[in-house]
């Protein structure tokens, strides 16, 4: 491939890179047909120029329209909305309930009111886990303190008599294990769930 020719792929992505960050308002399964079309429609007109050169590409470009206008005939407004809101929606649900609960509840509304990131992706984001790490943490603590708890031992005797105490056998190796492995879930879901979401978002401003 030769220079120029590389040049051009260069101008045609960095527009489309436009048109993707000006349609980032719109949930990914409406916004992605809308660019691949555009994409395509470029791909077919290149085809037909014998030879291309920068400024068939520039024209081309030009008549597919301004990356605003096309924004608008999809119904969006002139500015991308809430942009700042998408960025903190997943720490808020990671961290914020270190925060009283409050922030946790707050990332959860500035979720669902977000159109980056799918339905499911929001239900995975809301359950896993209510409270986000505090809560996970929480719980872990409490299971951190079952398994090693300690059965009160039991004495028999009394004065100028032989004492004889027995204990309560702790935990085996079985139940100590799986409440390792739960308590690692309970803290590495919530961590994996949110940097899903922070790859969607930023995937739908790239």
């Amino acid at each position: 491939m030769s220079s120029s020719e590389n040049h051009h792929d260069r101008l045609v992505e960095e527009y489309i890179a436009r048109i993707h960050q000006a349609l980032r308002d719109l949930p990914p399964e409406r916004r992605d047909p809308i660019v691949e079309d555009i994409r395509e429609h470029i791909r077919t007109s290149r085809a037909a120029m014998a030879p291309e050169d920068e400024a068939q590409i520039r024209q081309l470009l030009d008549d597919m329209g301004d990356p605003a206008a096309i924004r608008a005939e999809a119904g969006l407004p002139s500015t991308p909305q809430n942009g700042w809101a998408d960025r903190l929606a997943p720490w808020l649900i990671l961290f914020g309930g270190f925060v009283l609960i409050v922030g946790w509840l707050a990332g959860v509304v500035l979720l669902w009111n977000s159109s980056v990131w799918k339905t499911r992706d929001k239900v995975l984001a809301t359950l896993i886990w209510p409270g986000g790490l505090a809560a996970a943490l929480y719980a872990a603590g409490i299971g951190m303190a079952l398994p090693g708890s300690v059965q009160p031992s039991s004495c028999s005797g009394g004065p100028g008599i032989l004492t004889h105490c027995t204990s309560q056998p702790g935990p085996g190796a079985f139940h100590v294990i799986a409440a390792i492995l739960v308590l690692v879930i309970l803290i590495a879901a919530p961590i994996v769930v949110n940097v899903r979401l922070i790859r969607i978002y930023h995937r739908s401003v790239a």
